[in-house]
């Protein structure tokens, strides 16, 4: 790799991981205990537009450094709090969505969907199983708390994902020749 490449290559992912710790610390309150933040919809984005996997584990893997010591949360947390097992499962569901995005012959949208769908189903079996182990919940009890009230929103971010990747100027994004 030449030096330009690798320049290229770290401000990207500079630039994607402040993308992350910036839009990772707003949520929207909706109800009781519901909040809706953007940090899926950005692990998603990293994920399908990023040139290699070890990229998106950097970027991923910062993220979840940084928010130990430092506000990035969504809701402007940090450490260990219920919903860490979220958290960790987003470096976990970097390679997966990674790789199944490049799944030849099909059809890119439907691709980018089955990739982040796969990716949203490991994360949730992640952040539940955090969620009831560290809160001594049942599984019922958990799932009706932190996934049944985000499926609508977690869907509707990765249309959203799917559509901001196709409207992007690859050239940023891809390998030079």
């Amino acid at each position: 790799m030449n030096k330009s490449k690798a320049i290229r290559r770290i401000c990207l992912n500079a630039i994607m991981l402040a993308l992350f710790c910036i839009v990772g610390m707003f949520s929207i309150p909706l109800g009781d205990n519901i909040k809706v933040s953007l940090q899926l919809l950005i692990v998603f984005i990293i994920c399908l537009t990023m040139e290699s996997v070890i990229d998106c584990l950097i970027v991923t893997s910062l993220y979840l450094l940084l928010g130990l010591f430092l506000p990035f949360y969504a809701g402007f947390s940090f450490g260990v709090t219920p919903t860490f097992g979220y958290v960790i499962s987003f470096v976990v569901i970097s390679p997966i969505v990674f790789f199944l995005n490049k799944i030849p012959r099909i059809y890119p949208p439907v691709r980018m969907f089955i990739a982040c769908f796969v990716g949203l189903l490991v994360c949730y079996t992640i952040g539940t199983l955090f969620m009831m182990l560290y809160l001594k919940w049942n599984l019922v009890t958990t799932l009706a708390v932190s996934v049944l009230p985000y499926i609508p929103f977690d869907i509707a971010k990765i249309v959203i994902a799917i559509l901001v990747v196709l409207v992007l100027p690859t050239k940023f994004f891809k390998k030079d020749e």
